[in-house]
């Protein structure tokens, strides 16, 4: 049995995780990804949104969302149902005149959002970030 696996007391394959996916993402890597949320919110406020900038947008809300699931943030459900309809108008305007921007009186839901997931790039262990990763895609994907 090779060394980083063993056998719970269930009987199956229990994979231990390594000591980087432990401890919180780097630094450097935290900052790179937060600003890449804040430069698309910023984009998406003026007149230089898209459907990239959009998508990066929803994505830092559900993966704060499944984060503050698992117990990091303390946001109320009603900050992410907020910024989800801000999106969503984003979207529909987008459909109906090519517009690909975030309403000024909708940016504030986005922003507190993008304020608790800066906090939690920085705190939650990288192994959690990649468990929330991969419950967006299944949830992306229908399942």
């Amino acid at each position: 049995m090779p060394i980083n696996q063993s056998k719970g007391r269930t009987g199956r394959q229990r994979k231990f995780l390594s000591k980087s996916s432990l401890l919180p993402m780097d630094s450097a890597s935290a900052r790179q990804l937060a600003l890449t949320h804040h430069l698309a919110l910023a984009a998406c406020r003026g007149n230089e949104g898209n459907k990239h900038l959009i998508n990066e947008l929803t994505r830092a809300v559900y993966l704060t969302y499944f984060l503050k699931q698992m117990g990091f943030g303390a946001l109320p459900f009603d900050a992410y149902m907020k910024a989800e309809a801000a999106i969503s108008t984003a979207l529909k305007n987008a459909e109906r005149d090519g517009d690909w921007k975030i309403a000024s009186r909708d940016a504030s839901s986005l922003e507190e959002i993008l304020a608790l997931h800066d906090e939690q790039l920085g705190n939650v262990p990288l192994h959690r970030i990649v468990e929330a990763d991969k419950r967006l895609r299944a949830f992306i994907m229908g399942s």
